[in-house]
């Protein structure tokens, strides 16, 4: 299909460039994620709210390793499992629709959360009850919506990836609540100064990096 297109658009060596040019943009995206997730596992085992294992780097080349490791070995399980649970594009169409459920589910998740943190000084001024309060409790009531009004229109399996994986993180969201407390009690924002002003004595005021 691709050489077809390359020929029609570059006759002649056309074909062969846009496959090498695909194979090209498929190996910097499949990089990219897997940046893009080791680095998310490396901060989160640094900060004590997954085990401890994915927050090391390699003492040699300074990077995450072992959640590299880990990510290499779930998503060679995923390939060889495509092979005998149906298409890969199948699963992958499936994939994609159970991700977009898990994003309506975070982003509301993610509304609720800064209502919550910032509950005692939402009433502080207009602006705070705007953009701290009002706008994000809107976002989190319409991502709520868009979360249960499209559960009817998906085929079961994609429900039951993407309300499953939702099910599993509750594991070892309590298994290391209690050893990752303070990072979840802390301001996950750096707050302007008239907010900063009226916030809780005590709380960490070190910006997130």
């Amino acid at each position: 299909m691709l050489g077809v297109l390359g020929e029609v658009i570059w006759p002649g060596v056309g074909g062969k460039i846009l496959i090498v040019a695909v194979m090209l943009s498929t190996i910097a995206t499949l990089e990219t994620t897997l940046i893009q997730v080791t680095r998310t596992l490396f901060a989160m085992g640094r900060d004590h709210t997954i085990p401890a294992a994915f927050g090391h780097s390699h003492p040699k080349w300074r990077t995450p390793a072992f959640a590299t490791l880990v990510v290499v070995g779930v998503s060679l399980v995923l390939f060889i499992g495509s092979n005998f649970l149906g298409s890969i594009g199948e699963i992958l169409n499936n994939a994609i629709s159970s991700i977009g459920l898990q994003i309506a589910f975070y982003y509301a998740l993610a509304g609720i959360a800064v209502v919550v943190a910032y509950r005692k000084i939402i009433f502080k001024s207009v602006k705070n009850f705007i953009f701290i309060g009002l706008w994000p409790a809107l976002g989190a009531l319409f991502m709520v919506w868009i979360f249960v009004v499209s559960i009817p229109s998906l085929d079961t399996i994609v429900v039951v990836i993407g309300i499953g994986a939702l099910a599993l993180g509750i594991v070892p969201m309590i298994l290391f609540w209690k050893k990752g407390k303070a990072y979840f009690s802390r301001r996950p924002l750096e707050l302007p100064d008239e907010l900063d002003a009226t916030a809780p004595a005590g709380v960490d005021d070190a910006p997130v990096k």
